[in-house]
């Protein structure tokens, strides 16, 4: 097989390994604090994305972590699973998912910035983990704060992934591959 399309074929097979466990660990938060409050987890779907649940006893504290938990549990086992990173690998399969892995749980902190900006001006989705977050928030606490840690949480990503040398290696396996 030719080269090119072996390495095409192998980044192609990453991004979709990834998004697949971006959205089991995502599902995967959220059930975790269900089942800690007593709930009977129902219907647990990656395809789908979704997990439902009856029953639970739930406190302010559980209530926020139901919520924010899908976003953090994919940036707890990606910077667990990126401390290992081994830059000299030859893989480009595990390049590219490494730098998927980290990436894609970065990015979804662009949602915990934003939103809480369009829920201050009453515009925010009302389906969404950080509507449901800020609907759980004691009154009178600064949605403001949500987007200052998750600003914080995605520098301290992207520190992380430079120092790990993670974005270095993903673009010179393009660079190899457009050679």
């Amino acid at each position: 097989m030719n080269r090119k399309v072996k390495c095409i074929l192998q980044i192609l097979l990453a991004a979709c390994l990834s998004l697949y466990c971006y959205t089991f660990l995502h599902e995967l938060g959220h059930a975790i604090v269900m089942l800690s409050a007593g709930a009977a987890i129902l219907d647990f779907s990656i395809l789908t994305s979704h997990v439902t649940a009856e029953g639970g006893n739930y406190t302010q504290l559980s209530q926020l972590l139901l919520h924010a938990n899908g976003a953090l549990l994919p940036v707890v086992c990606s910077f667990i699973f990126n401390l290992f990173y081994n830059k000299n690998s030859k893989s480009v399969f595990y390049h590219f998912f490494s730098y998927l892995a980290a990436v894609i749980p970065i990015a979804s902190m662009i949602a915990w910035i934003f939103l809480p900006l369009s829920y201050i001006n009453g515009k925010a989705p009302v389906r969404d983990d950080v509507t449901h977050f800020l609907d759980a928030c004691p009154e009178g606490f600064s949605p403001l704060l949500v987007s200052a840690a998750a600003a914080a949480i995605m520098v301290m990503g992207i520190v992380f992934m430079v120092k790990k040398e993670i974005f270095k290696t993903a673009t010179y396996v393009v660079k190899e591959i457009r050679a």
